[in-house]
């Protein structure tokens, strides 16, 4: 993934951006946002690179709301070329964490502690146009 994703683009191709996304809304509760930070520049910036190069998605932004009173304060908007890849990808991120982990059991462990520092709020899918 590129740090920056219009860095060997034009920004108007950046701006004009098709296909579609998946965002994920998690609540993390106060006092863990150190932790929640080290736990996604850790396993899961590795995981997350695994399955852009297995062609898993196109982007991934990490989002938060302006607004502090909303129901959730971190987001991850993942971009796909179009909805076949975004079908597949659950899959695809599963067969990453697998990789990553090594086992089932270790996934399962880090997927656990990964529990209890957020929340799961809501997952939502958009056209980009």
């Amino acid at each position: 993934m590129d740090p920056d994703p219009c860095a060997n683009r034009s920004a108007c191709e950046c701006r004009s951006m098709k296909g579609c996304a998946r965002l994920f809304k998690f609540q993390v509760p106060q006092g863990q946002e150190a932790a929640y930070t080290a736990y996604l520049k850790g396993p899961v910036a590795i995981i997350d690179a695994m399955a852009h190069q297995a062609d898993a998605f196109v982007d991934l932004v990490t989002i938060r709301p302006d607004a502090s009173d909303t129901a959730w304060n971190h987001g991850r908007l993942f971009t796909f070329r179009d909805r076949d890849q975004r079908a597949a990808f659950a899959g695809r991120m599963a067969e990453a964490s697998l990789a990553f982990d090594g086992s089932a059991a270790a996934r399962d462990r880090r997927k656990a502690d990964a529990e209890s520092l957020r929340r799961l709020v809501a997952v939502a899918d958009y056209d980009l146009s």
